[in-house]
This record gives C-alpha cells, sequence and structure tokens, in this order.
C-alpha cells in the first residue's frame, strides 16, 4: 500500500501568506478555498473545504480524504464518510472550484447539523454557498 501524499493543497484564505506577506482578505467571514489537485491520478474528483477551519486541521481532512482514495477507497456526492470525526459524520457534496467538479467536504456543526438545516451554526452556512460566492467581490456578503 502506497502511504506517499503525491498530491498538493492549496488554500486561500482571509490573512497573511507567511512566505510571501501577502494579505488577503477577499472572502466572506468564516470562509476559504481549500482544495487538493492531484486525485485524477486515481481517477477520482478532487475534495475541497470552504470553512475557515485552523490550516492544520484542513490539511489533516484532506490529507485523510487523499490516503484513502489512494488505499482504494472512493467516494462520490452524498456519501457520508465517518472517521474523520470520532463523533459525527462528514457529507461530500459536488461543487465547482475554477471550472472544474470537486466534492466539497461539508462538516456539521458542534451539534452534528449540517447546514442545509436551519437549526445549524451560521457561521457553518457558508459551505452551502457556490465557491464564486465566497469572495465578496463575486456576490459574497459580509454579515
Amino acid at each position: 500500500m502506497r502511504t506517499k501524499i503525491d498530491w498538493i493543497i492549496h488554500c486561500v484564505a482571509n490573512g497573511v501568506c507567511d512566505e510571501c506577506g501577502t494579505i488577503e482578505n477577499g472572502f466572506i467571514p468564516h470562509a476559504c478555498n481549500a482544495h487538493t489537485h492531484g486525485m485524477a491520478r486515481y481517477n477520482h474528483l478532487d475534495f475541497q473545504i470552504v470553512l475557515d477551519y485552523p490550516h492544520q486541521e484542513i490539511a489533516r481532512i484532506l490529507n485523510t480524504m487523499g490516503l484513502r482514495v489512494q488505499s482504494g477507497e472512493r467516494f462520490k456526492a452524498g456519501d457520508f464518510v465517518e472517521g474523520i470525526y470520532l463523533d459525527c459524520a462528514v457529507r461530500l457534496d459536488e461543487a465547482e472550484e475554477c471550472g472544474r467538479t470537486v466534492l466539497r467536504v461539508v462538516i456539521p456543526d458542534k451539534h452534528n447539523i449540517f447546514p442545509d438545516d436551519d437549526r445549524c451554526m451560521e457561521r457553518y452556512r457558508v459551505q452551502m454557498l457556490s465557491t464564486d460566492a465566497l469572495c465578496i467581490e463575486n456576490g459574497g456578503t459580509v454579515s
């Protein structure tokens, strides 16, 4: 079994780049665009997270999904994936990211409620927006 991470993760979020010092502030609150490139080598869609979590946690989730694909698992939109968190599953939704179809990892709130339920905590609802709508200049609104 291969366990080498041979894909990359891009994460664009509000804040200051650790490498170049560029300031990004174009995303609505609680949103980012973190996604993989490289799952095609496994004949699988790439993954995306749009909830602005700590970058280490985003990398853990995306790399866990990638390693599972690398070991032979296959995922599709509508799947509930166990094993990312101990107390809940995450859901995979189809989304578009820069003109390509990806599987968005949708994380429930601390009450295990998904963002398409009116009872879901507000900050988690960004996961229901299109990737373009996450950017203020593309129609996203600051709440």
